[in-house]
């Protein structure tokens, strides 16, 4: 299994209708749809199969170790492509990865395109991707902020991410910077600075961005939530997309106003795109260089820098939504773009009330 061929770029089809595959085994060799193999044929012949279908099951007798390695590697790689195991004999299960195992063994709930299903979906292909990482890039989480009571918090939350190689960067934009922010961010490497309330936002950032020292550098927001494994994913999808520009999507929102968490569904999981939301981008040092850096602009910089990336022919990429948690505050003023709630209510298939506490999200 290798991260070019075995990715899920293109590989995650819509939730309109679920669509299922069964892989059954026995004695004489195995079975997908239509197509057949003796134990002799390689089952990576039927990968692409899948390449439309949500989940698969997996049922039979392998008739020897050989056989239920080679169906182990399989399931593996169907995960790592996109499609969700729902069913694995015991035998199979004891020869994938740990994490993988224990990702496959979680129970799967829903349907596709509900939350409990994705998130189950993005557990299982996860533990598939990650491992195939050998050497983790070293990231900056870069804040710009004009809240000091939010950023202590924030900081707090980035150096409990699950990531190896992480520096975080603040940049307080007209305010002075929290006293304890070398405390809370755990022993993470960190740099601070603070900018003149005069100076325009895009220079800020700007500035911000260029005090960093990771390979890839990411932007974040002061007020949204992110997962354990948020950098994970948008590492992994900068390796295997190839894109210039990643990020996630504002489908998941918490609209203080209401006090109500909605999931939108609007353009496709893993897949190039033209837009992804401002506080998730992540760029490699050497490609925001390439660009001139952030916009030197007052507001809309996110705007400007995906115009900029198009532009020089860049690709953006958006792997799934799971991990982040965007925050709609009731202040409309508090976002460098403003916008009727409404809008966030358009195409909203599933919402709780208040905000949505749940582990991958962050925000419990």
């Amino acid at each position: 299994m290798n991260l070019e061929s075995d990715n899920p770029v293109g590989r995650v089809p819509d939730a309109q209708r679920h669509r299922r595959a069964t892989l059954s085994f026995g004695s004489n060799g195995w079975r997908l749809g239509r197509k057949r193999g003796a134990w002799d044929s390689s089952l990576s012949t039927a990968l692409a199969q899948l390449d439309t279908k949500h989940s698969l099951a997996i049922v039979g007798d392998a008739p020897n170790v050989d056989t239920r390695t080679m169906v182990a590697k399989f399931a593996q790689q169907a995960v790592g492509r996109g499609t969700t195991i729902t069913r694995l004999p015991e035998e199979i299960s004891t020869q994938l990865p740990e994490k993988l195992r224990e990702a496959v063994r979680s129970p799967v709930q829903g349907n596709p395109g509900e939350f409990l299903w994705d998130e189950r979906a993005v557990q299982q292909r996860r533990a598939a991707l990650l491992p195939l990482i050998s050497i983790a890039p070293t990231v900056s989480a870069v804040l710009v902020s004009k809240r000091p009571e939010l950023v202590r918090s924030m900081v707090q939350r980035l150096s409990a991410l699950n990531y190896p190689h992480l520096e975080i960067v603040v940049g307080m934009h007209g305010a002075a910077a929290p006293e304890d922010l070398q405390t809370v961010g755990n022993k993470r490497p960190l740099v601070v600075k603070e900018f003149h309330a005069s100076e325009i936002f895009g220079d800020v950032v700007d500035s911000a961005f260029a005090m960093a020292s990771g390979e890839l550098l990411t932007k974040v927001d002061d007020d949204d939530f992110y997962g354990d494994d948020y950098l994970w994913d948008l590492v992994a999808a900068h390796k295997y997309s190839r894109a210039t520009l990643v990020g996630k999507t504002t489908t998941i929102v918490y609209l203080e106003a209401i006090d109500t968490t909605v999931r939108r569904v609007f353009g496709s999981p893993e897949s190039y795109t033209n837009r992804v939301a401002g506080g998730t981008m992540l760029i490699s040092a050497e490609d925001l260089q390439e660009l001139g850096g952030w916009p030197s602009l007052p507001r809309a910089i996110d705007s400007a820098l995906i115009k900029n990336v198009t532009s020089a022919g860049g690709l953006i990429y958006q792997p799934h939504d799971i991990g982040y948690l965007y925050v709609r505050q009731q202040d409309a003023s508090s976002h460098t773009w403003n916008t009727d709630i409404s809008r966030f209510l358009v195409n909203a298939n599933e919402q709780w009330v208040s905000l949505l506490r749940h582990p991958s999200l962050g925000t419990k």
